[in-house]
């Protein structure tokens, strides 16, 4: 059998240790089970509420900016549609909406090639955009055209004059400007109601940038806004911004079920989290619309950043938990092994007794537990045992030497008997001849009766008388033998 098997076997102390450590760690397991189910419920939901509390707030500053820029254009929009036969007015328009709103980086009105029979814009815009501290000091340069492209084959032109509706359009053009903007399209309506020219109005997409990458409600997230046809309008990862689409995630091969549905989600106008898998690793994603834009904001939360606290909570408590159990089984080893160690001297005591040595000695111990008691008690037991051992000895003694002398009387007593058995035997063969004798002479008599004188009858006498009286000292010496062995006196 191998060591370690043997010494459970037959150390009850590593058995009890084992059995305390083993019920000990099952009710942790359960205790921690049930704590870590309560703690990661209730990390899971702070952090949840932390990531669309940062989203709202994001969502809601981003809405009040772009509120301003609609309230702009619509009122630019009423002096453009009150002044259209008036070109000149339109510039001064143009040139004081930008000097009255900072926040505002270019704008351009463009109007349909059939309304002054030609091309006409007029695009005003900001030389130095690059904040909005900087915007306020910039000079206010105007211009007869937004791109090297004709304003008419633009989408920030061509969207709002097909649909009819004011949109937010996220061009691929720069403008005049090295930064990106966002524009808001709004529709110039003639007399009797028909779109007959854009008033757009740009925002720079760096604010949105510094704003949305500020928004890290976890050190490892990050924050993007999508268009209304799946576009990125603000992404960390600028590549992204050149092109790509977020259906470019569930056109591949291998198609992703769950991301389907946040992307579905997302572009219905709905709000909330979903957990999916982005770029191969497990992740919330948070995901609000803005109102009435048709842009979505997201924020991407790994899965082990937003429940970390959780798990790191969990991993310190396993470790503690484990140096406990050690703790807990070296101090069971050291105490159960002295409280039991009474035992195993017991036991060896025991072992020794039935081996037959009572005279090994057993110390005293001042324990009042049972342990205690029973140590005692067998130190007590063993000393009755002793005790009576050596009286049974002494008594095995004195028996030996009774049965010596009973074996020598014995002898004796044979002898006699055998005496005795040839005294009688010669005693009753002397009987035989007297008893023969009489018997004889009584024949005689019997026989001779008739025919017998005194003289014969007198001898015949004399003889039985003589016989009769050996019989007689015979018969007294065999009764005073048998008295003599019956022990009378």
């Amino acid at each position: 059998m191998p060591q370690p098997l043997k010494i459970l076997r037959d150390r009850l102390s590593v058995r009890l240790s084992l059995w305390v450590v083993t019920f000990v760690a099952i009710l942790i397991v359960a205790a921690l089970s049930v704590m870590y189910h309560f703690s990661h419920q209730a990390v899971k939901d702070e952090a949840v509420a932390k990531a669309t509390l940062t989203l709202d707030g994001t969502v809601l500053i981003i809405d009040n900016v772009l509120i301003q820029v609609e309230v702009a254009a619509r009122t630019m929009r009423w002096n453009v549609e009150h002044h259209l036969d008036d070109p000149e007015a339109l510039h001064h328009y143009c040139r004081q909406l930008l000097e009255d709103n900072p926040i505002l980086i270019g704008c351009a009105l463009a109007m349909d090639s059939d309304f002054y029979h030609r091309e006409f814009i007029i695009y005003t815009y900001r030389k130095n955009s690059s904040n909005e501290a900087a915007a306020r000091q910039s000079e206010i340069i105007e211009s007869d055209h937004y791109d090297a492209t004709s304003y008419l084959q633009q989408t920030w032109f061509t969207i709002p004059m097909t649909s009819g509706e004011p949109a937010w359009v996220k061009p691929q053009e720069q403008g005049e400007y090295n930064v990106k903007p966002a524009t808001y399209s709004i529709p110039i309506r003639d007399g009797e109601g028909r779109v007959r020219g854009i008033l757009g109005l740009d925002i720079s997409l760096n604010w949105f940038s510094s704003l949305i990458n500020e928004t890290k409600p976890f050190p490892n997230s990050y924050c993007s806004m999508i268009g209304r046809r799946g576009s990125y309008i603000v992404h960390p990862d600028t590549a992204k911004m050149n092109g790509h689409n977020v259906f470019e995630r569930i056109n591949g091969a291998n198609r992703d079920t769950k991301m389907e549905m946040l992307l579905e989600s997302m572009i219905s106008g709905e709000s909330g989290y979903r957990e999916v898998n982005v770029d191969g690793r497990p992740c919330f994603v948070f995901y609000k619309p803005f109102r009435n834009k048709g842009w979505i904001a997201a924020i991407v939360c790994p899965k082990d950043e937003l429940l970390g606290a959780a798990d790191r909570l969990l991993m310190a408590v396993l470790a503690i938990a484990f140096l406990g159990l050690l703790a807990l089984l070296l101090f069971c080893l050291i105490y159960i092994d002295r409280a039991v160690r009474p035992l195993s001297l017991l036991a060896r005591t025991a072992r020794r007794l039935s081996e037959g040595h009572y005279d090994d000695p057993l110390p005293d111990t001042k324990r009042l537990d049972e342990i205690g008691s029973l140590q005692n008690s067998f130190k007590a037991m063993q000393q009755s045992i002793a005790n009576r051992i050596d009286e049974i000895r002494q008594v095995n003694s004195q028996l030996e030497e009774s049965n010596a002398a009973l074996q020598e009387a014995s002898i004796r007593a044979k002898e006699a008997d055998r005496t005795m058995n040839a005294f009688l035997n010669n005693l009753s063969d002397q009987l035989l001849q007297p008893a023969i004798n009489i018997e004889s002479i009584v024949s005689n008599v019997h026989e001779e009766l008739l025919n017998m004188n005194r003289q014969e009858a007198t001898e015949l006498a004399r003889k039985i008388h003589v016989e009769t009286g050996i019989v007689t000292e015979l018969l007294y010496q065999l009764l005073e033998v048998s008295q003599q062995k019956g022990g009378k006196p």
